[in-house]
Order: C-alpha cells, then sequence, then structure tokens
C-alpha cells in the first residue's frame, strides 16, 4: 500500500517537473507565460483532484484486502505454530 502511494507521488511529481520545464523553457513573453503557467497550474491541480477521487475507492479497495489476506495468514501461522508445538512434545 506504501509502495502503491510513493509510486503514485512520483508519478505526478514527475510529470509536474516535466511539464514545468517544457513550459518555461518555451520562447515566451513574460505574460504570455504567466498566463501560460496559470493554465497549467489549474488543470494540474483540476486532474490531480480527479485522480485523487478514483483513486480513493481503489486503494479503499486494496486496503480490505490486505487486512483480510493477513488476518489469514495469522491464522495458518497459528495453526503451524500449534502443530509444530504438538510434533515436538
Amino acid at each position: 500500500m506504501k509502495r502503491l502511494k510513493t509510486f503514485a507521488k512520483g508519478v505526478a511529481l514527475g510529470g509536474l517537473v516535466g511539464a514545468a520545464i517544457g513550459l518555461f523553457s518555451a520562447p515566451k513573453k513574460g505574460e504570455e507565460l504567466k498566463i501560460d503557467a496559470r493554465k497549467f497550474w489549474a488543470k494540474a491541480v483540476k486532474k490531480g483532484k480527479e485522480l485523487q477521487r478514483k483513486a480513493k475507492p481503489v486503494l479503499k479497495q486494496a486496503e480490505r484486502g490486505v487486512k483480510k489476506a493477513r488476518k489469514g495468514s495469522e491464522k495458518i501461522v497459528k495453526k503451524a505454530v500449534k502443530a509444530v508445538k504438538k510434533y515436538k512434545k
């Protein structure tokens, strides 16, 4: 779960940095660049909020799956420990 969040943050940051470099390396006048930067930032924020809204239920579902799997594995480990203790007697 933590890896997925870290990866998503990296992708988002990489996209923003790449777009910003492209935007600021373009041969434009200062005022045009400011306007373009504002438009870009507004689109980036909107897209980020949209992605967050879409990702939230997927992450919640993944979290539930991980918790369920953990509980199942804990039961298996307890059974294995009991079996080993019984075998050692």
